[in-house]
C-alpha cells in the first residue's frame, strides 16, 4: 500500500508538482537520495549502516517524469544499482524528488545535492556515475550544467553518465500538447478556452520536455507562445564525461522506430543525433545502443539494459 501510494504522489507532483510547490502543500516531494526506501542525510552525518556499506564508487539513479524510485525495480526485485553494487562494487543511491518542478531548478538542486554527498560521504568519493531515465538524464545534465558553472568539487569526479530513454532533442508528444492548447486559446469559444486553460495547468517540467530546457534562461521570462519554440541555450557536453546513450525501439522492424522510438521518445531524440536546427550539442554515437522491442519504461529495468550497463563501467573510462 505504501509503494502505490507514493507512485500516486509520484504522478500528482509530475502534474503539478511545481503548482504544489508553490501553494506550500504537503503532497510536495522534497528531493532527496534515498536507499532501500530510506533517506539517506547527506546534509550531516551518515548513519551507521551507510558508513558500513559506503564504498569510493558511487552510482547516482535519477527516475524520469511523474516515476519515483520504485522505476528501477525489476521483476526479480533488484534493481541497476543493486546489481552495480554486487558486480562491480558501486554504492546505490536513488533520487527521489519533484518531477513537476522545471528540469533547471531540479538540476541545481540536484547538482547542490550532489556536493553535499561527497563532502559527507564518509569514505572518499573516487568515482561518480550518473544514469538517468528519460527526463532524469536530462535533470542530470542540468546538474552537470549549474556545477560547472559553480565550480563545484564532485564534478571531476563525474567519470559516465548513462541516459535510458532521454530526449536530448526534445518530445514531440509534449510538442504537440502545447500547439493544442495554444490553438484552443485562440478560439473565441468559451468552452475550448476552458479546456485550454485545464490542458496549460501541466506543471513546467512537462513543458520544459518540448524543446528539452536544460537552463534558466531557456524558459524564465517567456511569454505563452514561447512553448512553440525552440528557446534552448547551448550545454556543452564536458570532455571528461562518457556519455552512454541507450534507446528503446517498439519493434526490431528496421524503419519503424525512426518514427516512434520507444513510443514516447523518438530515436533521433534518445540517440542525440543533433542537427544545428536543434540548438543541441551532438552526441558522440560510439556509445549509443539501440534496444528493439523494449518500451520507454522497460528501459529503467530490464536485463539487457543492465547488461549493456555493466559492460559500459567494466571499459575503462
Amino acid at each position: 500500500m505504501g509503494n502505490h501510494l507514493e507512485r500516486v504522489i509520484g504522478v500528482l507532483n509530475g502534474v503539478i508538482g511545481d503548482h504544489l510547490k508553490r501553494t506550500g502543500n504537503g503532497l510536495t516531494t522534497a528531493m532527496q537520495l534515498v536507499r532501500d526506501g530510506h533517506p539517506v542525510p547527506v546534509a550531516g552525518a551518515f548513519h551507521a549502516a551507510a558508513c558500513a556499506r559506503a564504498t569510493p564508487r558511487v552510482v547516482v539513479l535519477v527516475h524520469g517524469l511523474m516515476s519515483t524510485e520504485d522505476i528501477w525495480t525489476m521483476p526479480d526485485g533488484e534493481t541497476y544499482g543493486s546489481r552495480l553494487s554486487r558486480d562491480l562494487g558501486y554504492m546505490p543511491l536513488y533520487l527521489r524528488y519533484n518531477t513537476g518542478l522545471r528540469i533547471s531548478e531540479n538540476g541545481e538542486a540536484l547538482d547542490a545535492l550532489l556536493e553535499q554527498l561527497v563532502c559527507a560521504c564518509p569514505v572518499p568519493v573516487e568515482e561518480l556515475v550518473l544514469i538517468g531515465h528519460s527526463m532524469g538524464g536530462l535533470v542530470s545534465r542540468s546538474a552537470v550544467h549549474a556545477a560547472s558553472e559553480r565550480g563545484r568539487r564532485w564534478l571531476p569526479l563525474l567519470k559516465r553518465a548513462f541516459y535510458l530513454g532521454t530526449p536530448h532533442l526534445g518530445a514531440p508528444l509534449e510538442r504537440f500538447g502545447s500547439t493544442v492548447t495554444w490553438a484552443l486559446a485562440r478560439i473565441d469559444n468559451p468552452y475550448t478556452k476552458l479546456i485550454a486553460d485545464i490542458v496549460d495547468l501541466r506543471s513546467g517540467g512537462m513543458k520544459d520536455l518540448g524543446h528539452a530546457n536544460l537552463r534558466r534562461e531557456d524558459w524564465e521570462g517567456a511569454g505563452a507562445d514561447a512553448l512553440l519554440q525552440n528557446r534552448r541555450h547551448p550545454v556543452p557536453l564536458l570532455p571528461h564525461i562518457r556519455h552512454h546513450l541507450i534507446a528503446g525501439a517498439l519493434t526490431a522492424d528496421p524503419w519503424l522506430p525512426l518514427l516512434f522510438g520507444d513510443a514516447m521518445v523518438s530515436l533521433r531524440s534518445a540517440t542525440g543525433r543533433a542537427v544545428a536546427g536543434d540548438r543541441c550539442s551532438p552526441f558522440p554515437q560510439e556509445h549509443v545502443r539501440i534496444m528493439p522491442s523494449l518500451g520507454h519504461l522497460r528501459l529503467a529495468r530490464d536485463p539487457d539494459v543492465y547488461a549493456q550497463i555493466r559492460a559500459w563501467c567494466e571499459e575503462p573510462a
